[in-house]
């Protein structure tokens, strides 16, 4: 993640926009990916804002559940 600052232009949604990474190419299309899933998951008929915070909360739904899987994974093999 150390890259030289770069430029993109990202549908997400609804909508463009231009934000600034330091992520290389293939990292950057990988996380863009995630993020895409998460939002297009979501009915397209609901408003960006929404479909964003709802993606968001899925992301993070699942963020949650893979720790608490690793932590017992980790206990288990103590």
């Amino acid at each position: 993640m150390q890259g030289e600052v770069r430029r993109v232009n990202v549908l997400v949604g609804k909508k463009t926009y231009s934000i600034l990474t330091r992520l290389d190419e293939q990292k950057f299309k990988a996380v863009l990916s995630i993020v895409k899933e998460a939002v297009e998951s979501v009915e397209s008929s609901v408003d960006q804002e929404q479909r964003l915070l709802l993606g968001c909360l899925k992301m993070a739904y699942k963020i949650e559940e893979v720790t608490r899987k690793l932590e017992e994974a980790l206990k288990e093999r103590a």
